[in-house]
């Protein structure tokens, strides 16, 4: 608390206490408390150090506002009262005197108030146990805090190894940290002297050097997840205790980097702290923290907000004092600044996509410009910004640039969800779509994964190419999954786009699996991609098996891959060790689903016969991934197979006629219904469209969804396991017995979690898989 804020209290203490001895009089009015901030940091409610022009001003490229209504900052009166204008004295010695209490009329003898706050800001001794909310540099706490934190900094050798390491295996999958700009803060970090610290402390330095240990401790942190085979024995000395493992010095090391985000608080805060909380939110993500990674990416959005990286006035602005140098820095900046905020803004809009909660900004109202795509120098000193021609190799910020324009689209998707599942005007979802068929047309030659144009891949400075292919359709996959969510249970002709993306999803999947090495098995995307889309067809094949007949055997064996690939991700990957449960409780209900429609509608696509009971015949169909899938190469299908597009009648309960232009799924228990088998009488009113949208991914990370053993259940036939899975699997297939026909089958597999009842889970575990 300032000194001007305690002796209002003082003042409003002594008054109150001067109104309970006159009776029948009204209380006087609250004095008007002396602004002695600057206009901006008042206008921003910050603190202000009176400095001309302060450091917050500074920080945020605002000297040119920094103004006082007060006028100059005065000095310090002696104790004879006489005092100097601050306009008397260098800018240096200003900034080094405190402000004076004002005599606001009162004595200033010790007894008096104004006494006792001369004691406080005077050369008197302070009062025990005052708080004080200022930035000191010669605070002792503080700056021993800071020091043993930064101890914890592993030595220079190691920190640039696992430097390197982060640059070359995971800065070029967003790119929003540059390299040269990173290199000049660690020589300054390793230049600078001792004695700084241990005298001045964090204060003395620079903004971005003083976060930039931060910034450090969080991309050790995910390095040290990406060891690659056969290095861990040169960082085992990092450990301090037997057992510890390199996650666990993971997790030490990010920890540190929040301590010391937290110890500098919000004041002064600069483009790196920023970049320390998205680092974070990365890490969390890729250790299966997602709900804590999604609330680190609001709170990097607004530490992002507060030092305008939201605007382009904000930027740094070339001045006609500025030399060439000077000039191109400045530039340079504003471009790093920009792809930050793009990088913030793609995370918040996907992420949410993804979890289903809403995002944090809607960029739409922000005017903000985004970065060229220029080859980034080394000094950026000496070479202006030049757009990147065709015939030049890509950089990671032309893969950003495109990864940003896949997901523009997603914040109209997000808009029209929030319409449900009847929209008013159907011809958006359309154009929508076409927007992103438009868009999968215009990939650049480099990214395709179908005939890229491959000249740049053996340059050493493009060799993450390979593993940018497989991963850019899965956006724009997602894309169409996300557009035609809402309408799946409603829409057949949203069900068949979903599906199709739902298998473009899975053969990048596949192609993505097999670039990776194991220490890569950790990575969010090979998680997500599969698992939303393995959910979205067997949630559609489960309520809907007479429908994309032809479809059925490509399906089968990406369900089939998809298991491989959680099985072997499990040990690492802890969100597919999570799933691997839900897998199992689909899967049971998946094979009961088509095995009851390859007798009834598809035995001539080339799907196993199947008893309506559950027997299960030949899986001769099924096959590894390295092997190929016959069955839909050699049998081709037929045009007849595929369902036709039934009306929706009329909702009982709603009241409401829906027209057959639409192509709506009907609200009755009709042949087309798997719960209107025998096994099960399913509700001949019941209206699809109560079902809410699916978010597989948000309700493990938020409904904690899981699969569980059910009751016991009466004798049937086991269906068949995946070929590609061996009784000797540790995950899924392995916990799932291949038992022959009459044997006892262990107990039906439920989905639990917080859900509601208008969720498709609750509604699978209605079906019966016996």
């Amino acid at each position: 608390m300032s000194a001007a804020e305690v002796a209002e209290n003082i003042i409003q203490m002594d008054d109150d206490k001067g109104n309970h001895d006159v009776n029948g009089k009204a209380p006087p009015r609250k004095r008007r408390r002396i602004v002695i901030s600057c206009t901006e940091c008042h206008r921003r409610k910050q603190k202000c150090d009176r400095k001309i022009p302060c450091t917050n001003c500074v920080s945020r490229n605002k000297e040119a506002s920094c103004q006082y209504e007060t006028g100059t900052p005065f000095s310090k009166t002696d104790r004879k009262g006489t005092s100097q204008s601050g306009t008397d004295r260098s800018p240096e010695s200003i900034e080094t005197i405190p402000i004076k209490t004002a005599d606001f009329g009162y004595s200033s003898n010790g007894a008096s108030t104004l006494g006792i706050l001369r004691k406080i800001e005077g050369d008197g001794e302070r009062l025990p146990g005052m708080p004080t909310d200022s930035f000191d540099p010669g605070n002792y706490g503080m700056r021993e805090r800071y020091k043993a934190l930064i101890r914890q900094l592993p030595a220079r050798t190691y920190v640039e190894k696992l430097a390197e390491l982060y640059f070359q295996d995971i800065n070029w999958q967003y790119f929003s940290i540059d390299e040269p700009v990173f290199r000049g803060l660690m020589e300054q970090w390793y230049s600078m002297p001792f004695n700084v610290l241990s005298t001045s402390g964090p204060q003395a330095l620079d903004p971005m050097l003083r976060s930039f240990p931060a910034l450090l401790f969080q991309m050790l942190a995910a390095s040290l997840l990406y060891l690659p085979e056969g290095s861990e024995e040169m960082y085992e000395s990092l450990k301090y205790t037997s057992n510890m493992t390199f996650e666990d010095l993971a997790f030490d090391y990010s920890e540190s980097g929040v301590s010391i985000l937290s110890l500098l608080g919000k004041r002064q805060m600069s483009i790196i702290t920023v970049l320390a909380g998205w680092v974070r939110a990365s890490f969390l993500k890729y250790t299966g923290m997602v709900t804590e990674a999604w609330h680190q990416v609001g709170t990097s959005i607004r530490d992002a907000q507060e030092i305008g990286l939201h605007r382009d006035q904000n930027d740094p602005q070339p001045s006609p004092e500025d030399s060439t140098e000077q000039a191109l820095e400045k530039m340079w900046m504003a471009q790093s600044r920009r792809r930050v905020w793009m990088t913030l803004l793609g995370w918040d809009l996907h992420t949410g996509a993804v979890l289903g909660r809403p995002t944090s900004v809607d960029f739409r109202l922000v005017n903000r410009s985004l970065p060229v795509d220029s080859l980034i120098p080394k000094d950026t000193r000496k070479s202006p910004i030049m757009q990147r021609g065709e015939n030049d190799p890509p950089t990671p910020l032309t893969r950003a640039l495109w990864s940003w324009e896949v997901m523009r689209p997603l914040r109209d998707i997000l808009d029209l969800e929030k319409e449900g599942p009847f929209p008013k005007d159907f011809s958006k979802v359309e154009r929508i779509h076409q927007e992103l068929l438009d868009l999968q047309a215009r990939t650049p030659p480099p990214f395709r994964l179908q005939n890229p144009d491959t000249r740049f891949d053996d340059l050493p400075e493009c060799r993450w190419l390979p593993f940018v292919r497989p991963t850019l359709p899965q956006l724009i996959s997602f894309d169409i999954m996300a557009l035609h969510r809402p309408y799946v249970f409603t829409r057949v002709t949203s069900r068949h786009e979903a599906l199709k993306a739902s298998l473009d999803m899975l053969e990048a999947q596949k192609t993505y699996f097999s670039l990776l090495k194991q220490q890569q098995y950790k990575t969010f995307t090979l998680f997500f991609g599969t698992f939303d889309a393995v959910i979205m067809i067997a949630s559609i094949y489960i309520l809907f098996p007479r429908e994309h007949t032809e479809l059925l055997p490509t399906a089968r064996q990406h369900f089939a891959w998809a298991i491989e690939r959680f099985e072997l991700m499990a040990n690492r990957n802890r969100l597919a060790e999570a799933a691997l449960g839900v897998l199992r409780a689909i899967y049971i209900r998946f094979k009961k689903a088509i095995g009851y429609n390859c007798v009834k509608a598809m035995s001539d696509v080339g799907c196993s016969s199947t008893s309506s009971s559950g027997a299960s015949g030949s899986s001769s169909d099924m096959q590894t991934p390295n092997s190929i899938l016959e069955s839909s190469s050699q049998k081709p299908s037929n045009s007849s197979n595929t369902a036709a597009s039934v009306m929706m009648p009329t909702k009982t309960e709603r009241g409401e006629s829906v027209s057959s232009s639409t192509g709506l799924t009907p609200a009755s228990g009709a042949d087309n219904n798997m719960f209107a088998n025998a096994d099960w009488a399913f509700p001949t009113d019941f209206d699809f469209s109560s079902i809410t949208p699916m978010y597989p991914l948000g309700d493990i990370a938020y409904n904690d969804l899981t699969a569980i053993p059910g009751g016991d259940v009466t004798s049937t036939t086991w269906p068949e396991t995946f070929s590609s899975t061996t009784a000797s699997s540790s995950g899924l297939a392995a916990s799932i017995p291949a038992n022959s026909a009459g044997e006892e089958q262990p107990a039906a597999w439920q989905f639990g979690g917080e859900f509601g009842n208008d969720t498709l889970w609750n509604i699978l575990n209605q079906f019966p898989t016996y």
